[in-house]
Order: C-alpha cells, then sequence, then structure tokens
C-alpha cells in the first residue's frame, strides 16, 4: 500500500483518532463537541522544563483531545507553553485544531502594588487583587490567545469569581457580584459573536457547596441569563474527589446535586483536583509511587534524628559560646526544639509543612542570621570570637537547610505510607481496583490511577481535568482511561465513599 504526501503527513492524527475511540467520551451538548473524559490540566506548567512540553505532546497524541490552562498559571507561561506545542503539532499535521477544546480562564490578577487598581478590581491584598469586569476580561482572552497562538478558545470562564467577596478596598456583598457576573456574561455573549470564544462558563470552588458563605449559585445564576442567550453558557468547572465530593451529593434542602442540575439544564461538567484533595483542612495529595516507604522511612527518620540533635548543638553552642550576644537576639534560635515538638502535626501535611518551612521558618532564620551578621560588623570583637561566631553562623545556615530538606522527605514518605493504606482499604472493598503485582500494567501511583477511575465511574462528570506534567502523569491518567469500564457499580462506588466518612 502507498500513500501520497499528505496521507502520510495526516498518519499520526489518525492514529490518535483511533486510539481516541477506544475510550469513553462525553459530548458538550451546546457545543457538539466530542471529547475525552480525562483531560490535560496545566495549572503548574512553565517553559522552564521541557518535560512539560513533552508530556503535553504525549497526552495529545494518546487521544486526549482537553486542555485546560488560565491566564494566571505561572504568570502566562502554561499558556505559552500550550501554544508552542500545539503550533509546531499542528504544522506537522500530528494534531488538527478543530479535534481539540481548549479552555482557559481569568479573573485573577498578581501585582507588585494593587493600590493603583481601578475600583472594579476587588483587592485581596497588596499584591493580588480579582475582577471579572469587561475591560479586564477582554484583554485577558487577548493576551491568552495570543500567548496560546489560537484565534478562538473552545470555552473561556470566569475563574473564582467569588473570590471578589474578600475585597479589602470595597463593601462587596452577594448581591453585586451576581451583577457583576450578569454584566460580564452580556459582554462574553459579544466575544461568542465575534469568534473568539466558542462559549463561557464559571470555574468556582465554592459551587458545589451550598453551606459555604462564598457559594454561588448556578440556579440563580441561570435566572439572570435570558432563554435566547442560555446557549452561550456552556461548562462550569468544579473539584471533585474520592473525599470532596459534594458535586454529585444531594443536600436534605434540595431534590438534586449540582452534578444533576446541570446536566439537566445541559451544562457541560468539567470537574477539577482529582487527586489533590482537601480533607481535615489539609491538602491531601492522592500518590502512593511505587517506592519502598518502609525502608525509606526508616533511614529518614534516622537522619532526621541526627540533624534534630546537631542543630540543637549549635543553638546550646550559640549561648554557651557566646554570651556577650543580646539575649533577645540568641533566644530566637530555638528551631530544633520547636520543630522537633511538632513533628507529630508536621508529618500530617505536606504541602503544610512544605510551605511552613519554606516560607516562614527559612525567611525568620535567615532575618536572624543576618541580624547576628550585623552584630559582628557592629560590635567590637577580636579576631577569633569574630571568626568563631562567623564560623557557627555559617555552619547553622546548612545545617538548618539540611534539616528541612530531609523533614519535608520524612513528611512525604509518611504520606505515602498513609495514602498505601488508602489504596489497600480501596482495592479491598472494589476488588476489581487491585493491581496485580504480576500486571504487565505498573502504574507509576497506583492509588492515583484507582482515583481517577472512581472518576470516571461517575456518569453525571463529563471530564475530569487531571494535572499532567510529567510523562508518568500522562501515563497513569491514559491507563485509568484504558482500564475504566462497567466494573465499578454504583453499590461499589458507595461503599468506597463510604469508608472515607
Amino acid at each position: 500500500m502507498f500513500f501520497s504526501k499528505h496521507e502520510i503527513n495526516r498518519i499520526p492524527l489518525l492514529i490518535a483518532k483511533s486510539f481516541f475511540r477506544k475510550y469513553s467520551t462525553s459530548i458538550i451538548v451546546k457545543t457538539g463537541q466530542e471529547i475525552s473524559r480525562l483531560g490535560f490540566g496545566s495549572y503548574r506548567i512553565n517553559c522552564k522544563v521541557d518535560e512539560y512540553k513533552l508530556a503535553l505532546k504525549k497526552a495529545i497524541n494518546s487521544g486526549i483531545n482537553v486542555i485546560d490552562t488560565s491566564a494566571h498559571f505561572e504568570s502566562g507561561e502554561s499558556e505559552k507553553v500550550i501554544g508552542n506545542v500545539l503550533e509546531k503539532m499542528m504544522n506537522e499535521g500530528s494534531v488538527s485544531r478543530k479535534n481539540l477544546v481548549v479552555i482557559s480562564k481569568a479573573g485573577y490578577f498578581e501585582s507588585i502594588d494593587t493600590s493603583t487598581l481601578p475600583d472594579t478590581f476587588s483587592k485581596i491584598n497588596n499584591k493580588s487583587a480579582h475582577s471579572i469586569s469587561p475591560e479586564f476580561l477582554q484583554n485577558q482572552i487577548s493576551d491568552s490567545l495570543a500567548r496560546l497562538k489560537l484565534n478562538k478558545l473552545d470555552i473561556f470562564m470566569l475563574n473564582n469569581p467569588e473570590r471578589m467577596l474578600k475585597a479589602n478596598n470595597k463593601n462587596y456583598s452577594m448581591s453585586h457580584l451576581h451583577q457583576d457576573i450578569e454584566r460580564a456574561f452580556n459582554y462574553l455573549d459579544e466575544e461568542v459573536s465575534i469568534g473568539r470564544i466558542g462559549g463561557y462558563g464559571i470555574c468556582s470552588n465554592a459551587m458545589a457547596i451550598p453551606t459555604t458563605s462564598d457559594h454561588i449559585s448556578l440556579p440563580i445564576i441561570l435566572e439572570k441569563i435570558p432563554e435566547s442567550r442560555r446557549h452561550n453558557f456552556v461548562a462550569i468547572q468544579v473539584p471533585f474527589n474520592i473525599f470532596e465530593r459534594d458535586v454529585i451529593q444531594r443536600l436534605s434542602s434540595q431534590n438534586y446535586s449540582l452534578a444533576e442540575y446541570s446536566k439537566q439544564k445541559d451544562i457541560f461538567l468539567f470537574t477539577n483536583r482529582p487527586l489533590n484533595a482537601i480533607t481535615g483542612g489539609a491538602i491531601r495529595p492522592l500518590v502512593n509511587k511505587c517506592v519502598d516507604t518502609d525502608a525509606s522511612f526508616e533511614e529518614v527518620s534516622n537522619n532526621l534524628a541526627n540533624k534534630f540533635q546537631k542543630l540543637g548543638e549549635l543553638e546550646i553552642e550559640l549561648n554557651e559560646l557566646f554570651p556577650y550576644i543580646d539575649f533577645k537576639l540568641s533566644s530566637k534560635f530555638i528551631w530544633a526544639q520547636i520543630l522537633s515538638e511538632n513533628l507529630n502535626k508536621l508529618s500530617q501535611n505536606y504541602f503544610a509543612t512544605k510551605y511552613y518551612l519554606e516560607k516562614q521558618v527559612k525567611p525568620d532564620i535567615i532575618n536572624c542570621l543576618e541580624s547576628l551578621s550585623d552584630y559582628l560588623k557592629s560590635n567590637i570583637l577580636n579576631e577569633s570570637a569574630k571568626n568563631n561566631l562567623q564560623d557557627w553562623i555559617t555552619k547553622y545556615h546548612a545545617e538548618f537547610q539540611s534539616l528541612s530538606t530531609i523533614l519535608i522527605s520524612y513528611s512525604y514518605l509518611n504520606l505515602l505510607h498513609i495514602n498505601n493504606d488508602l489504596d489497600s482499604i480501596i482495592s479491598t472493598v472494589s476488588p476489581s481496583l487491585y493491581f496485580d503485582e504480576d500486571s504487565p500494567q505498573k502504574p507509576y501511583s497506583p492509588l492515583s490511577v484507582k482515583c481517577l477511575r472512581i472518576n470516571l465511574a461517575n456518569s453525571l462528570i463529563g471530564c475530569t481535568l487531571v494535572g499532567m506534567r510529567k510523562l508518568n502523569h500522562v501515563e497513569d491518567s491514559i491507563l485509568a482511561l484504558t482500564l475504566s469500564d462497567n466494573d465499578i457499580t454504583a453499590e461499589y462506588l458507595e461503599e468506597i465513599y463510604n469508608c472515607l466518612q
């Protein structure tokens, strides 16, 4: 069989299309687009890491045709990466624009100083604000299209508009928010008519939770849209994972869930954060990549104990060898005691621990060490005392850095250990989710694949957006799609959810 040059160029696209057909798909009712039930989420993608580009290319070539981004993701770099990859793939003929659904969002605004922003912005703090004003949206859509190198966004979403209720520069009520959403939609209708967007929607962390103070109601929003223009409001996006299930749950005060209501109104339901749950007031990554956690945990625990001891010895040494230092300054170096006493809490929350150490403790220690350096310069000390104190400063900084790294690893390994237990529980409740050790299909993170399959078993969820920055994230997502079937019955789902109460 011989192929023309045109046919040869289309072979990768034909392969991807054939592969795509192996999986269950969804239809965006108001646009008629057929999409994969898992989409490429690009929250932390930037231009610095080549693997991000490879991951996106692999996802598209594997049949994933939904790409979700936002104007503020990595200050626009997420869109730039996506634009560069899509441009290259389309030029090569390995993907067709019409087979892709590209979603972007706007609302967040970061600035060195928000004090000069107009009142159309809700100023959250000195460096962060939020807006859905027509003028802001127009600029954001233009910037997004330029970075993505596209003429049209398939769906454009207002990103967490409820955040505007936190305004500290003006009185801003739910009534004001509804008025601004209505005004934004009126403007977006114009964007649909000129062809820069195919439709619009709302991405919200609060829409699925009627009991929260910043809840925005989909029925109330729909009431404000004229019947003749409701076809432009095509989708919503909310969190959904094995712990956060609000979108599929009915409250006693209503006889439908948000998922049921949106389906009834032909509003497509995207969900996000399938593998990053907020539970118990903390972020819990649903991952248990294949490592020997017992052996690693023991090794890290021993290293951590040694580092606590060394840092503690340095803190005692500061008071014993340098008694002339102001007590107000020297008494601040008690981090070995503080961190060791709170080790249990720190080990329970990987993200919080990482943030606490890197964004709070480390800057505080650096400030204190700089104060010690200033003390060296401003006080008359003999050469030996100066050298000894400078040597102590250098050692303390190095030991804290080492302790911080090990403590973060300790917290992460503890997370993996807890998640291994969760993995076992899910496999016990629903045996069809179990991975045999001899299986040729080896997931990077067995728990992640199980959680994605559980999401896919919920027929009311149109498309789950998965963070796929890395190749192994894409491979796990493809595996979840491959294994997605009818084995996870409604009864199994209920049992899984009940065991997580």
